[in-house]
């Protein structure tokens, strides 16, 4: 009897021709290049399923819906879909190829297109810089100081005395004299333009501060040598921004008549009075509200220096080659919105801010830390409050514009980040005055801003 042998025999092989095809040009550090070949095939699949779409629903003359020859639909409308697919499908490849590999480009790769007619195969060049591997930070060992307010006598005298510095207390003239800059002047006005009155022209017992910008350019310089029950018209013009658009950029005169002049009170003693005066029944009320407002803002320029401490620290710990792409990119951003540092200066500030992001990404990443539609919200709201009066303005602003409320969500992803750092590290409490405080590094941009304001108002 004859034995019967029984053999397996394998699926078929696709032809080679059918296959994509992914080259390794370049694979060093970060820096990936490819050159992929799309067989015609695959490319003709695309285009004749596109092209069928548009032979069901065109509408030409002389021919009924659905029944366009495919040859004059190719001729129509093959310069528009050609470009069409093969975007789609570069696009398309390049993702495939990036998970397959997984890989994660750090910026957009370059293509360029290095072989292609219609009916043959696609040629293509890549080349991107990969996402480096960031080895995990164990965020328990991280130790950061916590500060601890000491709210001591002689800083709430000294905020109080800084209160009563800035306080605008006013007095009539002790005798009679011409109106100086910083005089507070009583007075009625009428204006108008070209002989003309205009919606506004006219108030009643208003006052100004000579010097404070509360009226248009000319107008309170113009007050200055006047005396109380004169009589004088000034000629000014009205800005070209100005809010009233009828009136905008258009001269106007207005006759005013000095009701009343009164002189500020140097040197405002830090009494009951002064309490009064900014809404409080007494001194030790006064006193209780600027140590609450002390201790509120001392938390917050805490959490600000714990937050700053915390970035120093990771930045330390990891070391990792940062995409070059994506500080170029940085640069060429920073460029555009800073010209007045250095190019080394910017670099080095891109090149910090790219490795921070990076950094914090992962952790994100390693975390599961995402930002919820609540997170963007309150991120909104707090940018909003940073503009009061024009709070609706500012939420309007990200509403319209989604590449900004996506930059937002990037900042507000970084902050839940640096917050869960915060809850997980070691804090170790530090006790600081108000003072000792901006003394800090970390708080230098700040202390440096205070000084710089106290300059401009000297």
């Amino acid at each position: 009897m004859t034995s019967v042998v029984w053999v397996q025999v394998p699926p078929p092989v696709p032809f080679l021709k059918d296959r994509m095809k992914v080259e390794e040009i370049k694979t060093k550090g970060l820096d990936i290049e490819w050159n992929v070949t799309i067989p015609a095939i695959k490319i003709n699949e695309k285009l004749n399923e596109r092209f069928l779409k548009i032979a069901d629903t065109v509408k030409l003359p002389g021919f009924r819906p659905g029944k366009v020859p495919m040859t004059i639909v190719k001729q129509r409308y093959s310069s528009k879909v050609l470009p069409e697919v093969l975007d789609e499908i570069v696009n398309t490849t390049l993702k495939e190829v990036v998970i397959n590999k997984k890989i994660q480009p750090s910026v957009q790769p370059k293509v360029d297109i290095k072989k292609f007619e219609e009916g043959s195969e696609l040629v293509f060049n890549v080349s991107f810089q990969k996402m480096p591997d960031i080895k995990e930070i164990d965020l328990k060992k991280i130790e950061v100081e916590k500060p601890v307010l000491q709210v001591l006598e002689k800083d709430i005298n000294k905020a109080l005395d800084e209160l009563a510095a800035k306080h605008e207390r006013f007095e009539p003239l002790k005798s009679k004299r011409n109106a100086i800059k910083g005089d507070l002047i009583l007075f009625d006005y009428e204006g108008k333009i070209d002989n003309k009155a205009f919606d506004g022209n006219k108030g009643v017992d208003e006052t100004v501060v000579i010097g404070s910008n509360k009226y248009i350019p000319g107008y309170e310089e113009q007050m200055i040598g006047t005396t109380i029950n004169q009589e004088k018209d000034i000629n000014v013009t009205f800005p070209d921004d100005y809010r009233v658009k009828n009136i905008a950029g258009k001269k106007a005169v207005f006759s005013l008549k000095i009701k009343d002049i009164q002189s500020r009170v140097k040197n405002i003693a830090v009494d009951e009075k002064l309490a009064g005066e900014m809404g409080e029944k007494d001194l030790n009320s006064l006193k209780s509200k600027i140590s609450d407002k002390m201790l509120s803002d001392y938390n917050q320029f805490s959490s600000l220096k714990v937050r700053r401490e915390i970035t120093e620290k990771v930045l330390g710990v990891s070391k990792f080659e940062i995409p070059s792409k994506m500080i170029e990119e940085e640069i060429n951003f920073m460029k555009t919105q800073d010209n007045k540092k250095s190019d080394k200066e910017i670099k080095e500030l891109a090149t910090r801010r790219v490795k921070l992001g990076l950094i914090l990404n992962s952790i994100g990443k390693n975390n599961k830390i995402e930002v919820n539609d609540k997170d963007l919200t309150q991120a909104v709201v707090a940018e909003a409050q940073k503009y009061p009066g024009d709070e609706k303005k500012v939420v309007d602003f990200y509403q319209k514009n989604p590449q900004m409320m996506n930059n937002l969500r990037g900042l507000a992803f970084e902050e839940k980040v640096l917050n869960f750092i915060s809850n997980v590290c070691i804090l170790k409490p530090k006790n600081y005055t108000f003072d000792d405080l901006f003394k800090t590094k970390e708080l230098e941009p700040e202390k440096n801003l205070v000084k710089k304001n106290k300059v401009k108002k000297k």
